[in-house]
């Protein structure tokens, strides 16, 4: 019940606010923040190992694909039912007990594929008159640089926020989260070793 007064108490503000001249809604000072690669690159190898591990196999028992779930939703929060239904083949057709196709013609590029880096991590910062309004986000970059055209230009950016406790959580996506076809698969890109 608190979460619905809760939310009931932002739409009003946001309402109000809304109706006010929209110079108010301008930050009034913003700043990037060069973010740390290295420790950018740790946040998206945590979240990338875990689809490859899954891309990499053909097929997944309805109890793995529960407990795969349980950690995609740890890891990636509302995100996950969207990865894993990149990932998994969901044939309504077939029995509820039966095991759950990997997709085998899809590439989902990720860090540990050659020619996949990061290429950019900064932290947005945005400061309003009513504090409300500030927002902190980070953004991560990943980019194919290689000679493939068919990666040419490709790229991917992941959005971070703070969440209570100032731990980065994933906050959403840009770009192309992966490629689909009989031309593809995660073995398109040769994996790091």
């Amino acid at each position: 019940m608190k979460r619905f007064y809760f939310g009931l108490l932002v739409m009003v503000i946001v309402f109000l606010s809304a109706c006010q001249s929209s110079e108010q809604l301008e930050p009034i000072k913003e700043e990037t923040i060069d973010f740390d690669k290295k420790t950018a690159l740790e946040m998206v190898e945590k979240k990338e190992k875990m689809i490859i591990d899954i891309a990499l196999r053909e097929k997944a028992t309805r109890l793995e694909y529960k407990e795969i779930e349980k950690s995609f939703i740890k890891e990636f929060g509302g995100h996950a039912k969207t990865i894993l239904s990149i990932l998994f083949i969901n044939n309504m057709d077939s029995d509820p007990e039966s095991d759950m196709d990997v997709a085998q013609h899809m590439l989902y590029p990720t860090v540990f594929h050659k020619g996949i880096t990061i290429t950019n991590a900064v932290i947005y910062k945005s400061y309003f008159e009513n504090e409300f309004f500030n927002q902190t986000r980070l953004s991560i970059k990943e980019e194919y640089i290689g000679d493939d055209e068919k990666l040419k230009d490709w790229n991917r950016e992941y959005f971070f926020t703070p969440n209570k406790n100032g731990e980065w959580e994933l906050n959403g996506f840009s770009g192309v989260m992966n490629f689909l076809g009989e031309d593809y698969n995660m073995n398109y890109l040769e994996l790091q070793r």
